[in-house]
């Protein structure tokens, strides 16, 4: 067929026409033997699950939990993901303060040291003896230096502010808002009350639930002062309601739960 092609061409034999150099170094070529193969596909069992186990094993993120992953890093080394997740607790959750005596004491110079204000102390009625202690303690020394206390008639927390008050002397700096008329007061709430110069009654509020009235004091309270210091349960509804009013009027508001 060659010797055909070169007698078309004009050429007078095989042996007088030379390939140029170019068409030379190509014949040299040979096709490698050895070529690359392609990774043929493990055998799948009947139920289909082989190609699923050689594609989580190809994926780090579809490896079993705990199963060893090597490392560049560590050649040999292997690094295993622990089985159970990690225990990083509630980040966006604020911690709550714990007070004891010492923090509040602390507290009260910080109080004196800013100077006169008016605050409100409300408060839940339960409450231990010793919290009784502290907030008697608490109402006398802001009184003391100089600040004037509102509160509600109520026994319990409002009850030992109005003590505390009392044992400082200077009754123009204790005011009590009652929510109700006297005459619907606890008996030992009226003979507390008797000894407090300004007490101030709201009758219209009879006719209501003690519930419902006390929310309308505390709402009076809070817009006589700019701040509140509360003790609470985080049961107790209409005082942790007072705290979120007195936060959205911008007041400065000092939350302690007594359990």
């Amino acid at each position: 067929m060659l010797h055909r092609v070169l007698l078309m061409c004009g050429v007078a034999s095989v042996g007088a026409f030379s390939p140029p150099p170019v068409l030379r170094s190509v014949a040299r070529v040979r096709t490698p033997r050895a070529c690359w193969k392609l990774p043929q596909p493990a055998a799948t069992s009947p139920e289909g699950g082989g190609d699923q186990a050689e594609m989580s094993d190809r994926n780090p993120l579809k490896r079993d939990v705990g199963k060893p992953l090597r490392t560049q890093s560590e050649g040999d080394g292997t690094l295993t993901i622990p089985k159970e997740a990690a225990v990083v607790g509630t980040p966006q959750k604020k911690e709550e303060k714990s007070y004891d005596i010492e923090t509040i004491l602390k507290e009260l110079q910080a109080i004196q040291n800013t100077g006169p204000k008016k605050y409100v102390i409300l408060g839940t009625r339960h409450g231990s003896f010793m919290h009784s202690q502290i907030i008697e303690l608490l109402s006398y020394a802001l009184v003391l230096t100089g600040n004037h206390i509102f509160t509600s008639g109520s026994p319990g927390t409002n009850a030992a502010a109005i003590r505390g008050a009392l044992r400082a002397e200077r009754p123009e700096l204790l005011t009590v808002i009652l929510p109700q008329s006297l005459s619907r007061q606890p008996a030992e709430s009226q003979e507390l009350l008797a000894q407090v110069e300004d007490v101030q009654e709201t009758p219209m509020n009879d006719n209501l639930s003690l519930d419902a009235a006390s929310r309308i004091c505390n709402s009076l309270l809070l817009s006589r002062a700019e701040s509140l210091i509360a003790f609470a349960f985080h049961e107790s509804s209409t005082v942790i309601e007072a705290t979120k009013e007195a936060k959205s009027l911008d007041m400065v508001v000092t939350v302690l739960y007594l359990d």
